[in-house]
């Protein structure tokens, strides 16, 4: 049980550190920005965030190999857009090499906002997050409840925008409580909390600061690579810093495009872990 917990506890220490190479953008358009903020909360999964302009659908055909292993993984990742290019619904799956389905995220709409459902089936975990807006649309709040054989975990985010509804801080509570094999609490428990600020460049984000509750303060910085003739992103890097000492360091290439600009295929580096995605595009 502790082995168990101590591993998720390490997980959720990379997950809230780890911001994989997501292009979030602050224009000057308050509209888009919302949409580009909530895309970017959802943080589903090997989504790539840039902007979406008239995309209707698309379906992603990721696979990922590690360069030290033989071991492969493929994964689809379906996902609809409404006129805004805001996600309003997104479907992924995660298999091993012979088809074994290892992790699922569902995410639709609800009355409040969105919800998002996963299974870990390697972790033999079940997740439910809520995302709740305002009344511009803006995600404010989402909650996670997580549940294992042996601990329940509950994480709060709340996000705070500037004049601009561009996204400027996500503050997180988080508590995992353990349970027995009748899933009654023991009364162990261990809470923690975290706040993120984001900061932009030329429209772009460029950094993340992270602080959390033990006073650990670490970083991400975001550099961006252009075709100024084709007017189009082609390099997104992303620098993971703690104490000053570079710890990950994540690559996306995108490598060919279509006549409306959008990109059809790309490449993501993360350290020993490359991922090749396949682009397909219905626009509206």
């Amino acid at each position: 049980m502790q082995k168990q917990i101590r591993f998720f506890l390490l997980t959720l220490c990379l997950s809230l550190t780890s911001i994989d190479a997501m292009a979030l953008t602050c224009s000057d358009n308050p509209t888009q920005n919302t949409a580009n903020a909530n895309n970017y909360i959802f943080q589903i999964l090997d989504y790539i965030d840039s902007p979406v302009q008239g995309i209707k659908h698309e379906v992603r055909t990721l696979t990922t190999k590690l360069t030290t292993e033989t071991n492969s993984t493929n994964a689809k990742h379906a996902l609809e857009y409404d006129t805004n290019g805001e996600i309003i619904k997104s479907h992924y799956d995660l298999y091993l090499d012979k088809n074994v389905r290892i992790y699922s995220e569902h995410l639709q709409k609800n009355k409040s906002g969105w919800e998002n459902i996963i299974e870990d089936v390697e972790d033999k975990t079940n997740s439910i997050i809520q995302f709740n807006t305002d009344e511009q649309g803006k995600i404010i709040v989402s909650q996670q409840t997580k549940k294992a054989v042996d601990f329940i975990f509950f994480e709060t985010d709340n996000y705070v925008y500037d004049s601009n509804n561009c996204l400027i801080n996500k503050n997180v509570q988080w508590q995992l409580k353990e349970v027995d094999e009748n899933g009654k609490y023991t009364g162990k428990e261990q809470k923690g909390a975290s706040t993120y600020t984001f900061e932009y460049q030329t429209h772009q984000l460029a950094k993340v600061r992270y602080q959390f509750s033990n006073n650990m303060q670490n970083e991400s910085d975001f550099l961006y690579q252009y075709d100024n003739n084709l007017h189009r992103l082609t390099t997104i890097e992303t620098s993971y810093l703690s104490a000053g000492k570079e710890l990950a360091h994540y690559v996306t290439q995108f490598l060919t495009f279509n006549e409306k600009n959008d990109w059809l295929t790309a490449k993501k580096s993360k350290n020993n872990k490359q991922t090749n995605i396949i682009r397909e595009i219905t626009y509206y």
